[in-house]
């Protein structure tokens, strides 16, 4: 059986799959959510396809298969240092002051007669 590690590298078609980290969630019947990283997740994952039906135990919790409900990857994103910085991207939302707003509202009820 392969390890976790071999079954990460060895995928030809995500040769850069080491720069990413991801974020899985595993929701339980019993209402409670785990939220684990992608070897956390390759291992239950590898469990459930062995056909195990027990617990899998990790280092501060354990998960018992039987009671998964949903079990799924939320997010993918860069790892460290390659990163985007925080300022990439759009600038912050600001609503327009509710007295200018008011101000807009009314030229343009002034100029559609209304």
């Amino acid at each position: 059986m392969e390890t976790i590690k071999e079954v990460l590298t060895s995928r030809p078609w995500d040769k850069n799959d080491e720069a990413y980290d991801e974020e899985w969630l595993v929701v339980m019947n019993t209402k409670g959510q785990y939220t684990l990283n992608k070897y956390q997740a390759l291992g239950l994952k590898q469990e459930i396809a062995n056909g195990n039906r027990g617990i899998i135990l990790f280092q501060t919790f354990s998960i018992p298969i039987p009671y998964i409900a949903e079990f799924y990857r939320v997010k993918r994103f860069l790892k460290g240092a390659l990163e985007l910085p925080a300022t990439a991207g759009e600038q912050p939302y600001e609503p327009i002051p509710a007295d200018r707003w008011e101000e807009i509202k009314k030229n343009i009820a002034n100029k559609l007669n209304i």
